[in-house]
């Protein structure tokens, strides 16, 4: 970097900053200011273009940098009010509210604690004040949560050719695999050989990615940024037989927008690890990887016309769709409040499990588990393979079955209604319990069990 250019941009910014009281923030605000506005001054040389004129364009590029100085004073001046409000220390952050560093007050994914859980404890096993229990073994004063009863998982079987002709299905003339011209500068392109990788891990804390497939022999990674800058750019390593892929340096007080486009080649088929804690994913036409692991906090991911042995996904406050989805082994997705959305899956093994959220899928193939804690289950079947159990703690179960299929069937609704519109051998018949067989030949059990709500069967 120029040094001209550097002491030109510290001068600049040392005049706008000597009318505002020195904090530790608007220190850290004035070191990201001039690293971007060098930066900036950087891109816009050229021999007919003096350091003076760049960092000039580079200042009336950015805007009024006051404005940006008085949002981070008025800001600070409102979170100190609140953090040590009464004597308490307060918190937030992507992990949840906690006051006293949770002793007084803890709010996070896993439930909500008041004064260490002594007074208020409230979890996926239950809800406790002071002595006083209740959850789903009933209400007890012996101030011990006990966890409820787990649901069995006797759902091992293997993806023995049930749904060949599904590849069937996967025609790449018919899906869209267009990667379209970012609107951002591009600020980084990468080539990577594959051959000798066992795993690729993606790792951003808030980006827009996209995943497609590509003829190439190589990988390609190309990265957006709205404010081009070479610490926010991402960082890559090879070692070990895995490549990492990273964000860069994420400044706290300017506003960055980055897209990431990966193309993946066809002839890579091991694992693939990707986590991106708030920002949209889309994978578009990877076939045969061994693994995709998916986790995000917040965001869109939505994975089409793809195949894999294995799938796993933890989402958080998002939408997760999968469209034209093959998982040869086993596909696993955990859920917290957000939506899963699924046209078309197969898999010989899904355990599928969601708080706080909904499951709808249309032409689902295969057997497994579903768990919903709070929200609808709406199931349209094209296949089942082996045994399905459904539970659903408050709310709605929906499920079409497979035309001429022959099975056994539990339904069962604690406090709500049951509702079998199959023709059915029933042994148990009443408002909320319909048990019996569907067919001469069960191949297969469907168990379905909710606490409140309706269970519709069709």
């Amino acid at each position: 970097m120029s040094e001209e250019i550097k002491t030109l941009v510290n001068q600049r910014l040392n005049k706008i900053f000597k009318d505002y009281t020195e904090t530790a923030e608007l220190n850290d605000l004035k070191e990201e200011l001039a690293s971007d506005l060098m930066s900036s001054a950087e891109d816009k040389m050229t021999d007919d273009t003096t350091s003076e004129e760049a960092v000039a364009k580079a200042f009336k590029e950015f805007g009024d940098i006051d404005e940006v100085i008085n949002q981070v004073v008025n800001d600070n001046h409102e979170n100190e009010h609140h953090k040590h409000a009464a004597g308490h220390t307060f918190n937030i952050d992507d992990s949840g509210i906690s006051i006293d560093n949770g002793k007084l007050l803890n709010i996070t994914d896993d439930g909500i604690t008041v004064n260490n859980g002594k007074t208020i404890k409230i979890t996926d096993e239950g809800v406790k004040f002071g002595n006083l229990v209740i959850n789903d073994n009933g209400i007890n004063f012996n101030g011990k949560l006990k966890p409820s009863k787990k649901s069995k998982d006797d759902f091992d079987s293997y993806f023995d050719g049930a749904f060949d002709d599904f590849d069937k299905d996967f025609d790449d003339d018919d899906f869209n695999t267009e990667v379209h011209v970012e609107t951002l500068p591009l600020t980084d392109e990468y080539e990577f050989d594959y051959t000798d990788l066992d795993k690729i891990k993606i790792n951003y804390t808030s980006a827009d990615v996209r995943i497609v497939s590509t003829d190439d022999d190589k990988i390609k990674v190309s990265e957006y940024i709205s404010r081009p800058n070479p610490n926010y750019q991402m960082r890559t390593d090879v070692s070990d037989g895995v490549l990492k892929i990273s964000q860069g340096a994420i400044p706290h007080f300017l506003p960055l927008k980055i897209r990431v486009k990966i193309m993946l080649p066809k002839g890579y088929t091991k694992a693939l690890q990707i986590f991106n804690a708030s920002g949209n994913l889309q994978i578009q036409s990877v076939k045969k990887l061994e693994k995709i692991a998916v986790e995000c906090h917040s965001g869109a991911v939505y994975l089409n016309n793809l195949e894999s042995q294995n799938l796993m996904f933890d989402i958080s406050s998002g939408k997760l769709t999968l469209d034209h989805v093959l998982a040869k082994e086993q596909l696993t997705i955990s859920d917290r409040s957000g939506l899963v959305n699924m046209d078309t899956v197969a898999t010989p093994k899904f355990n599928i499990s969601s708080r706080s959220g909904s499951v709808n899928a249309i032409d689902l193939n295969g057997a497994g588990n579903i768990l919903v804690k709070s929200g609808t289950v709406h199931i349209n079947f094209a296949q089942i393979t082996d045994d399905v159990n459904v539970e659903n703690s408050s709310g709605t179960v929906k499920l079409k079955m497979p035309e001429n299929d022959s099975y056994k069937f539990d339904l069962e609704a604690k406090d709500g209604i049951v509702h079998m519109k199959q023709k059915a051998e029933l042994v148990h018949d009443i408002m909320n319990l319909k048990e019996g067989t569907v067919g001469d030949d069960p191949q297969y059990q469907l168990t379905v069990r909710a606490k409140s709500g309706i269970i519709k069967v069709s």
